[in-house]
């Protein structure tokens, strides 16, 4: 568990935050642009997480979180009126693969955020413009109003640092510039031009902004690996199964240099099984959606009944999610490494 002390808060607009964190200890924290933290918060007496991306990137002193305050979020308005210099956050390691992609000399990136879905896409941007001299990126940003742009200034102070890399598209409910599949293609056809084949799309914001981009991305012929979701932040559609009831089953997970050997009970899923028996393996959103809780399955037969991350290609790699995976063998081996 990490402690995280708060060194600065910066305001980015009227509903939103940036909250400057240093690990107590001094010492640096390892992560990859575009990741986010888990906040583990005492609540009431309750422990509560909560996963929040982070706007830093990993060249700069300080981690940093920007979290918007949603009107009936209590944790956010509980941050945001509460939080002060000096407090300490308890929190999980850096986790999420809303990732770069590795950079070659052709390398384009387009990115579609909507509101505070920004967030870790401006850690990406300040990331990636310094790695690359040749990178172009443009980014699509939609806000209902000028006034609700998260980074505003620090987005023009980059695109005027690197006006040969990075091209701005602010589009404004307000000005009635408002993101739907017919704009989402004609902007794609207009800017990607001769790209479209070789472009990176990655996508961050409200459920159905972002399946509407996808879906538009699709159509246009894009493969499923040109598109890259941040999923965490997303009211996820529930995933049914055909299996209704799931056995008690025997596993073994290999977790900090250790092997541990539990009981699964009846409908209980490994995440649930494990923090019964006092193995606190790493997990986030609980829902499927974040990846904070993959592990590779090395032995037996996992059913996730939700997962709005794993690709295909990591399916097959035996990549599973404790929080919606149910063991439905008595071999299963999971390996945390």
């Amino acid at each position: 568990m990490l402690q995280l002390r708060v060194e600065a808060i910066e305001k980015e607009n009227a509903d939103t935050s940036t909250f400057y964190l240093k690990e107590v200890n001094g010492n640096k924290i390892a992560y990859q642009a575009g990741q986010f933290i888990t906040l583990v918060i005492n609540h009431h007496g309750e422990e509560i997480r909560r996963s929040y991306s982070l706007s830093s990137s990993p060249q700069e002193a300080l981690l940093a979180v920007t979290i918007k305050r949603i009107p009936n979020g209590e944790i956010t308005r509980y941050l945001h009126a509460y939080t002060k210099i000096g407090d300490v956050w308890n929190a999980v390691e850096p986790a999420g693969r809303f990732t770069p992609p590795q950079l070659s000399n052709d390398t384009t990136l387009f990115y579609f955020a909507a509101g505070s879905g920004i967030v870790p896409i401006y850690a990406h941007l300040k990331y990636l413009l310094r790695q690359q001299s040749s990178l172009k990126i443009t980014l699509f940003y939609s806000n209902l109003n000028s006034q609700a742009i998260i980074f505003k200034q620090q987005l023009d102070e980059l695109a005027n640092a690197y006006p040969q890399q990075l091209n701005i598209v602010h589009l404004l409910s307000s000005e009635a510039r408002r993101l739907n599949n017919i704009m989402a293609e004609k902007l794609v056809r207009e800017y990607a031009r001769a790209y479209l084949q070789q472009a990176q799309f990655y996508i961050c914001g409200p459920f159905t902004y972002m399946r509407m981009v996808q879906l538009t991305l699709l159509y246009m012929g894009m493969e499923s690996s040109q598109i890259h979701k941040e999923n965490f932040v997303l009211e996820t559609v529930p995933v049914s199964t055909t299996v209704t009831n799931f056995a008690p089953q025997k596993l073994r997970i290999f977790y900090q240099q250790e092997w541990h050997d539990i009981v699964v009970g009846e409908n209980q899923t490994i995440l649930q099984a494990a923090l019964q028996n006092q193995l606190h393996i790493p997990y986030s959103c609980g829902s499927g959606v974040c990846a904070a809780c993959a592990v590779k399955c090395t032995n037996g037969n996992v059913t996730i009944v939700k997962n709005e991350v794993l690709t295909d290609a990591e399916l097959k790699q035996g990549w599973v999610l404790t929080c919606t995976g149910y063991a439905v063998s008595d071999d299963v081996v999971l390996d945390f490494g």
